[in-house]
């Protein structure tokens, strides 16, 4: 994934993590699709569903989709305003999508279905 400008003074890489209170503030690229997976370190479960949803978000073009790896533990006042029970779970544009890992087929579904609501301008693939 390529750099994507958050603002003038900020940029994100797909190693850097969007700041809880970017993600708060909704300070990412108008259009974008902020899709978030919220795990805990020794999480076996957690390393699937980053794989999955990393799988799900490359079938897009890179700059429809912006994805970020939340730590419950290090952010747990976000997770916790989200309403995470448990990991892994998902979320989609600061709201929680999926509480526990879905399907692929649901994953994506409700990834198109939040992007169609965006015109639709990045459905097309890379």
């Amino acid at each position: 994934m390529t750099e994507t400008a958050l603002s003038d003074e900020t940029a994100l890489s797909d190693e850097t993590a969007l700041s809880d209170e970017t993600v708060m503030n909704k300070e990412f690229e108008s259009g974008q699709l902020l899709v978030e997976v919220l795990t805990a370190s020794g999480c076996g479960r957690c390393q699937k569903a980053k794989a999955l949803v990393k799988n799900v978000v490359d079938e897009f073009k890179k700059d429809a989709i912006l994805y970020r790896e939340v730590n419950v533990v290090e952010e747990i006042d976000y997770a916790v305003k989200l309403g995470v029970m448990r990991t892994p779970a998902i979320a989609i544009n600061g709201k929680l999508a999926f509480p526990v890992l879905p399907s692929v087929i649901k994953l994506r579904q409700a990834i198109c279905e939040c992007l169609k609501a965006a015109d639709g301008k990045y459905l097309a693939d890379k």
